[in-house]
Order: structure tokens, then C-alpha cells, then sequence
């Protein structure tokens, strides 16, 4: 799936860069195509924050831990970055560093919950050769024909218990969203998400109690967890 953000180049006009996303049944792909002679790879900066740590990747539960956030970054015309309406577990921002000056290629919040790898202290990055990159040049413009390089973040989808698979509708919130029901692997049986298609209906509808009902009970087992913790004391000898 792919769709273009708007970034902006000093005493330049704006520009659109590529995105593309997909996903599977553990993980988040984004990739954002740039021109590499506007933007060397070197400078580019990406940070993702709101993700739990590995322990916490089975107990997502929660309204949105990042609801309200505002990034510090301006737009090109100098409006702030608060995001697009609806709740949000978290903040992917990829910049360019260069002279002690970022330009902003992309901000956008998580729509779901997403969780660190084992180890891990931030999610990572790669930069790649970009294979998608489709149309002509075009004269004073850059479209993704000239973005032959790509940002590549992986984010690994975090769920309220331990077997469940959520499918995504959209990467980031305010994005076009997709039909869920059409993904292969769903309709193969693994996992739940959006609104189903044209088939058996209560079929459907079924699905949608079980996510509910699963979805409940892990909110009371977080909850039964947290009490005992408070309950918990360490005696300390003198």
C-alpha cells in the first residue's frame, strides 16, 4: 500500500515522498522513499517513541499511552505538529540532520500499540535501495522516481494477550485505511480486525464478540495483576 507526505526543501518548493507499508502477522513495514541528492542517507534521523518493552508485547491494553502528544516540530509553513485527530500509542518522526538544521520528512502517530524487540532500547532503522519507485521525471518536481532510496522501520505489533493477531486497517493515524477482511492470511483464520467484507455475516459477527470478549478479560487480568503488585511488600531486616 502506498500514499506520499509532503516535506519541504530551504528556498525550495514543497516536495512529495513516497510511502509504502505492509504488514504480517507480528509486524509494521514503513517505508518512506527520498531523492538522495536532496537528502543524503548520513543525515537521516528516525525516532519512534511510545513502545513498550518486550515484557509488556502480550499485555496492550489501554485507550492510547500517547493521546494528546505534540511533537516540538514545525511544518513548513510553521504550524505545529500535533498529529491527526484520533488516539495514538506512540510517534514515528524521520527528519533530516544536516548543518545543525532537520528537515522534516515525516511525523505520524501509531494507531496501535507497538513493542521494543528483545534487547532492544529503540527501534531501529535501515536505509535501502528503492525497488518501488514507479513514473518519469518531471521537470522543477521530485516524484518517486527520483526518491531511489528508502527509510525502512519495522515495529512489531504489541496485543492484549499471548496468541492473538491483530491486522492493522492504516500504519499511521489519519492515513487511508484498508479492508482487513481481504488479507490472505485473515481469511485463512489467523487473527482478527477491522469490518468484514461481503461474506457470512454472523460469521463476522462473531469474530467481532470473541476480539470483545478477549479483548475484556484482558483488561481484568491487568488489572487483577496491578493489584497484587500494590499489595506485594519487601520486609528489609534493619
Amino acid at each position: 500500500v502506498s500514499k506520499s507526505t509532503s516535506s519541504s526543501i530551504p528556498n525550495q518548493t514543497e516536495i512529495k515522498l513516497p510511502i509504502y507499508w505492509s504488514q504480517d502477522r507480528y509486524t509494521i513495514t514503513l517505508r518512506l522513499g527520498f531523492p538522495p541528492d536532496l537528502f543524503s542517507p548520513r543525515t537521516i534521523r528516525v525516532r519512534v517513541t511510545g513502545a513498550l518493552d518486550y515484557a509488556d508485547r502480550h499485555s496492550a491494553v489501554g485507550s492510547g499511552i500517547m493521546s494528546g502528544y505534540k511533537s516540538n516540530k514545525k511544518d513548513h509553513v510553521g504550524h505545529d505538529y500535533d498529529g491527526c485527530d484520533g488516539t495514538s500509542h506512540g510517534l514515528v518522526e524521520i527528519i533530516s540532520l544536516s548543518g545543525g538544521e532537520e528537515t522534516v520528512l515525516l511525523v505520524g502517530k501509531v494507531p496501535r500499540p507497538i513493542h521494543l524487540n528483545q534487547d532492544e532500547e529503540e527501534i531501529d532503522f535501515e536505509i535501502e535501495d528503492n525497488h518501488l519507485s514507479r513514473g518519469s521525471e518531471v521537470k522543477g518536481e521530485y516524484n518517486n522516481s527520483n526518491c531511489t532510496k528508502l527509510v525502512t522501520i519495522t515495529m512489531a505489533k504489541a496485543v492484549p494477550m499471548a496468541g492473538m493477531v491483530l491486522w492493522w486497517d492504516c500504519p499511521l493515524v489519519g492515513y487511508p485505511t484498508i479492508d482487513v477482511s481481504a488479507i490472505r492470511e485473515r481469511k485463512n483464520g489467523h487473527g482478527t480486525g477491522g469490518t468484514g467484507g461481503s461474506g457470512d455475516r454472523k460469521k463476522e459477527d462473531g469474530k467481532k464478540e470473541a476480539f470483545q470478549k478477549a479483548w475484556e478479560e484482558a483488561h481484568v487480568m491487568f488489572r487483577e495483576k496491578m493489584k497484587t503488585k500494590q499489595k506485594q511488600s519487601v520486609d528489609i531486616d534493619d
